[in-house]
């Protein structure tokens, strides 16, 4: 499970790392895009610190949770915002919801 664990953080952090350089320079609301793909790749990397400390680092588990709700209800309120039709037209929205649902379970299961 851990393997899993660390695979879909890494992913999820290339995804973001790539949705940062992909930002259209034209677009005026770039910044926002861009804070989007920070907040992604800042939600990777707690998680690849949760799972490398996960026993070291006091209340990081907590920080972990909270980020991971708190990142999926953003990709909820994306998708509801924006319609199944154009969901589903941008296939890294819903991959992108599902590996932070998966990381949003491993960080609830306690691991010894």
């Amino acid at each position: 499970m851990r393997r899993l664990d660390q695979i879909c953080a890494g992913t999820l952090s290339l995804l973001a790392i790539v949705d940062c350089l992909l930002v259209p320079r034209t677009y005026v609301g770039r910044i926002w895009i861009f804070g989007t793909a920070l907040a992604l790749l800042f939600t990777a990397m707690l998680n690849l610190l949760r799972i490398r400390c996960h026993t070291d680092v006091r209340d990081l588990r907590l920080f972990c949770i909270t980020e991971n709700i708190a990142m999926l209800l953003f990709v909820i309120a994306l998708m509801a915002s924006i319609g199944k039709s154009r969901t589903l037209s941008n296939p890294q929205v819903p991959l992108i919801s599902l590996l932070v649902a998966i990381e949003t379970m491993f960080s609830l299961v306690k691991r010894d």
